[in-house]
């Protein structure tokens, strides 16, 4: 378990400060995901996810995996929730992540793409575009859609324009709390 740990703040230590085509840093949006699920009180199991949601792409960049771009990885949210469920995470952790990419492309099959940031519309193009009113019945029928979709919801807050407290040390905390059941 602290391997675990130590080895998720290593990815942040590495990758951290990447962008990848945001206007933030990689840790700014991770802690700042976070902080919205706290302030929305989501159960801790939500509030780490929103913290590991995008670690997939750190995951990708230490491997060199092919597919990696300037957006970072378009499977990302495959890659972290695999990485996740190996190392011992609960499944109310790592498939809202699996699904966090498929809840864009759900969200931008209901409401557009007009919220979206530039980074975020280039991977939506990249992740197969806004899903077709089929594939959005399909994943409104998955068990976990509500949190896929509570998950976005952070994501897509958690982009800071301003400068924000990057210390990962409470959100490590939290997530040595969920991952041995405390």
């Amino acid at each position: 378990m602290t391997d675990t740990i130590d080895e998720i703040a290593c990815l942040f230590r590495q990758f951290g400060d990447n962008t990848y085509g945001e206007a933030c840093t990689q840790i700014s949006h991770a802690v700042s995901s976070a902080w919205h699920a706290q302030q929305h009180q989501a159960a801790p199991d939500m509030v780490c996810a929103a913290f590991l949601h995008d670690i997939g792409h750190f995951i990708a960049d230490k491997a060199q995996l092919d597919g990696l771009d300037q957006w970072g990885h378009s499977e990302h949210a495959d890659i972290a929730s695999h990485w996740l469920a190996q190392r011992g995470f609960p499944a109310s952790v790592y498939l809202p992540i699996r699904y966090h990419v498929q809840a864009k492309r759900y969200a931008a099959n209901i409401a557009g793409t007009r919220c979206l940031s530039d980074a975020s519309w280039q991977t939506l193009q990249q992740q197969g575009g806004a899903m077709t009113d089929s594939e959005a019945r399909a994943f409104e029928a998955l068990g976990c859609f509500a949190q896929a979709m509570e998950l976005r919801r952070y994501d897509d807050s958690g982009k800071p324009s301003h400068i924000i407290d990057t210390d990962i040390a409470p959100w490590l905390a939290l997530t040595t709390q969920v991952l041995t059941g405390q």
